[in-house]
């Protein structure tokens, strides 16, 4: 049986659509087939200072350490913008397409929400096991050991090695080598069975681990040398070391090599910036510390670094608040009352029903929160959503933080074609098909006014993006996030709670400010998944905060209708695979959003479209709606 195997450039996209920025690193067949002068002038060196001594080592192990130490460095000039973004598709394509063998790298820290724990002894094991372990999480085997991923804590966490026990932290600033990647020693990073990053998600810290980050970040660990029986003297050779990793005046001094270069000079341009020195003076400040680097950086390299350092921090810097923005006038009461109130329309020719119960559309200034049960259709519904919004010529900004770009869009082209969602994913639609569907009338206006946004930015930054789309359509974009828990803002928080109670908060102030609806997917409960099981708004794992920020609350599933409320139907995962049959239950209308109740809805999953579905069998849906809701009074 020829079994697949995929490229290096699949992988890495497979890695861009569950949301990891990455970046192409050397690799030895790359060094094989054409040896940059970086490689070949450190080889040389190492090889003219290794023949001087008395005792020569092995050539062979002076090149495989010199193989191993290339293999992992950047391959593209400079990678420091995607430690805040994620790459797009088409640059990726790019890369392997002039690399195909290239290492693949994941970009650590709250880019791809990652912080991994690097384990290269039997004592980093064995200290992990005595504190408690690891969470059922991603495991990487590599060479030496194990890279143990876990979800960011939320603080800033630079990168750290702790020679005393061989635990070297991957976080901030910083990126691992990752399967199907080849060390420099040949051996094949690989995912554990079972814990790959394709079938379990990252688990959260556990106390242990976030005791551990903070020593990090605070620039020491609790972590015991390995050795019990040090001398005074290399005990603080040991502690040297460690303190003068984060001294600037040290980095100054002493420069550094050729793997913690661009790091380094991320790091120190960073730390001049804030310190108001005039522009001219840093850059020549720079290239005297990189001159004392072994080797130095090419100067293409540190400019770039520098500009786009440069071009963060510029954006970082806080707007200026007028107090006359705070002022009241009946001219802008009026204004106000005649022009602020927004309907954005989104029924097309499949969700009229569904309109007509959402009062008309989507408000301006009103939070959505739409919840569902597994493969219910909320991604779809919610695309379906956008595409018509843009189809009535307003403007949409998807965060799409669970499918992908490609697979979002593929979602679109299937219900605009013939082509099912699966000949895409298997990639089985001729070019010239695709090309006929890009002209298509329709398609054209959806990519001309839906915004993608895959890049994990806090929510702090989201006003920029909304003034950009609002000066180049005149108007603002509706905002469309898939899924809620996924979000970033300022918060540092490591509970969970109060960090997703400061998405809610931070949300439903965007739309308010901005006077447009925002849309998102929330998960539900696991509990919430049982046949038989009451569906109410405490179903939402947010359940708490949710309940007061959202202005309108949904959930997706087969249910049926008793003296209880809504209960989830016995057999609902064959209902909506063979039947399509899935329910919207609004539980909560805020603020003229529209009624509660039941709005039947049938999911194509073949081309992914979802269309109101009238039932013959069931209660007269339109009298279900309309009556008052048992959750509470219905709300217009």
């Amino acid at each position: 049986m020829e079994v697949n195997v995929m490229t290096k450039k699949e992988i890495a996209l497979s890695y861009l659509d569950k949301g990891l920025s990455i970046i192409p690193v050397w690799s030895p067949e790359m060094i094989k087939r054409v040896a940059p002068k970086s490689f070949t002038d450190s080889l040389n060196e190492k090889l003219a200072k290794n023949n001087e001594l008395e005792t020569p080592i092995p050539e062979n192990e002076i090149i495989r350490k010199v193989v191993i130490d290339k293999c992992k460095t950047p391959a593209i000039a400079t990678w420091t913008e995607y430690q805040t973004r994620l790459p797009t598709e088409k640059e990726v394509i790019q890369w392997f397409d002039k690399n195909p063998d290239a290492n693949i790298a994941i970009v650590t820290g709250k880019v791809s929400n990652l912080v991994v724990f690097d384990l290269d002894s039997k004592d980093a094991v064995e200290y992990a096991e005595n504190e408690g372990g690891f969470p059922d999480t991603v495991k990487v085997k590599t060479g030496k050991g194990y890279h143990i991923y876990a979800k960011h804590p939320g603080f800033e966490v630079r990168g750290s090695v702790n020679k005393n026990l061989d635990i070297d932290i991957r976080a901030d600033g910083n990126y691992v080598v990752a399967p199907a990647s080849t060390h420099g020693s040949m051996n094949v990073y690989k995912w554990e069975d079972g814990f790959s990053i394709f079938e379990i998600d990252p688990a959260d810290c556990t106390p242990w681990m976030i005791d551990y980050l903070t020593g990090v970040a605070k620039g020491s660990t609790a972590a015991k040398p390995k050795t019990k029986n040090t001398d005074k003297k290399d005990s603080k050779e040991i502690i040297t070391k460690t303190e003068g990793k984060g001294d600037y005046t040290d980095i100054l001094k002493n420069g550094c090599n050729e793997g913690n270069r661009n790091d380094t000079a991320t790091r120190l341009i960073g730390h001049l910036l804030k310190s108001k020195i005039q522009e001219g003076e840093l850059w020549e400040m720079l290239k005297m510390w990189n001159r004392k680097n072994t080797p130095p950086m090419d100067e293409s390299e540190l400019r770039n670094t520098f500009n786009s350092v440069k071009k963060l921090e510029s954006r970082n810097q806080e707007k200026k608040i007028t107090i006359n923005s705070f002022i009241d006038t009946p001219q802008n009461i009026i204004s106000e009352y005649n022009q602020n109130y927004v309907r954005i329309p989104f029924a097309g020719d499949n969700l009229s029903f569904l309109e007509t119960q959402m009062n008309g559309g989507l408000i301006g200034g009103r939070f959505y929160v739409l919840g569902g049960i597994p493969s219910s259709g909320k991604t779809a519904l919610s695309n379906n959503i956008a595409d018509n919004i843009c189809l009535n010529n307003t403007p949409v900004l998807f965060f799409s933080y669970d499918d992908g770009k490609s697979e979002l869009r593929y979602r679109t082209f299937s219900r605009f074609s013939s082509h099912s969602i699966e000949d895409f994913n298997k990639n089985t639609v001729p070019k010239e098909d695709i090309n006929k569907i890009c002209e298509n009338s329709r398609i054209k206006k959806i990519l001309s006014l839906k915004y993608v946004v895959q890049e994990m930015i806090n929510i702090e930054k989201w006003d920029a993006l909304i003034e950009q789309v609002q000066k180049k359509h005149k108007k603002p974009p509706v905002i469309i996030i898939d899924y809620l828990r996924k979000l970033r803002t300022k918060d540092k928080s490591s509970d969970e709670r109060l960090r997703v109670d400061s998405i809610l908060s931070n949300l439903t102030d965007l739309a308010k400010k901005h006077n447009i609806p925002i849309v998102a997917i929330s998960e539900l409960a696991r509990d919430s998944y049982k046949a038989g099981q009451r569906l109410s708004m405490a179903s939402f794992k947010e359940s708490g905060n949710i309940e007061y920020e959202a202005s309108w609350l949904g959930i997706l599933a087969a249910v049926e209708e008793n003296s209880d409320g809504y209960n989830l139907k016995k057999n609902w995962e064959k209902i909506i695979e063979q039947d399509g049959n899935v329910d919207l239950i609004i539980f909560k209308t805020k603020r003229g959003t529209g009624v509660t109740g039941r709005v039947p809805l049938k999911i194509d999953k073949k081309n992914m479209k979802i269309t109101d579905r009238k039932d013959q069998h069931d209660l007269d849906t339109t009298a279900v709606i309309k009556k008052s809701s048992m959750f509470g009074k219905k709300e217009n």
